[in-house]
């Protein structure tokens, strides 16, 4: 039986974490469903401010840290009452959890989109491997890796939920394909590329060393001829 192509990898992908990103195969049934309903103006009232709360608080976390920002400047900056906010938020932690859910969500859909039309699945791995490392070391994920840190102390099991979570989001994305290059433990082998192109790359950053070229294709390579048959 010949293996599965990459079109075949990306539909295979399990986003079973908290932090599933949207796919185009949802925006296409959530289109479709709209169309067979009337809107219902209080839902669209809500998730706009939802959208507002977290674009505001982002900023905010970013800008003054998340001991420098309080719900009542969220709230000024999402333009909303404290109750609206509130309605939606009970704290200050619930709200840098959903910034970061959806800081992770947007990412992921963004790394699938850029892959859709990879030749083979290595093609797809070596494009899925470059884009993550590129967003993870720009300085809006830095920014905000820097504020888990800063908050590790504090909110340990926020920065530790958040980093095994892109770990396990990884996972899910390359599995498929690396299974298809011949790749028997695809887990390990996602965490190695992990490692290699995002954690190793982003604590160089943040410590202000010089990022090192990053040979997407050579690393790729390596682990697959390194975990092949394993």
């Amino acid at each position: 039986m010949a293996p599965a192509g990459p079109a075949a990898g990306l539909r295979g992908m399990s986003h079973s974490t908290n932090f599933r990103p949207w796919s185009s195969a949802d925006a296409m049934t959530a289109d479709d469903h709209a169309m067979d309903r009337p809107v219902e103006p209080l839902q669209l009232e809500v998730s706009d401010a939802r959208s507002r709360i977290l674009d505001a608080a982002a900023h905010l976390f970013r800008r003054e840290g998340f001991s420098g920002t309080s719900m009542d400047a969220i709230a000024a900056l999402a333009r909303m009452s404290k109750r609206t906010l509130y309605a939606s938020f009970p704290d200050k932690r619930a709200v840098l959890e959903a910034v970061l859910q959806q800081f992770i969500a947007r990412r992921f859909f963004l790394i699938e989109r850029v892959s859709r039309d990879a030749v083979s699945d290595e093609a797809l791995l070596t494009r899925m491997v470059g884009a993550l490392h590129a967003m993870a070391t720009d300085e809006d994920a830095l920014a905000m890796y820097r504020l888990l840190v800063a908050q590790a102390t504090n909110l340990p099991a926020l920065a530790s939920d958040a980093n095994r979570n892109g770990l396990m989001q990884v996972q899910a994305m390359l599995r498929q394909p690396l299974r298809n290059c011949g790749v028997r433990d695809p887990d390990m082998a996602a965490r190695l590329l992990y490692d290699l192109a995002v954690l190793a790359p982003m604590h160089r950053l943040l410590v202000g060393m010089e990022d090192m070229p990053m040979d997407t294709v050579a690393i790729v390579h390596m682990v697959l001829q390194g975990m092949k048959g394993m």
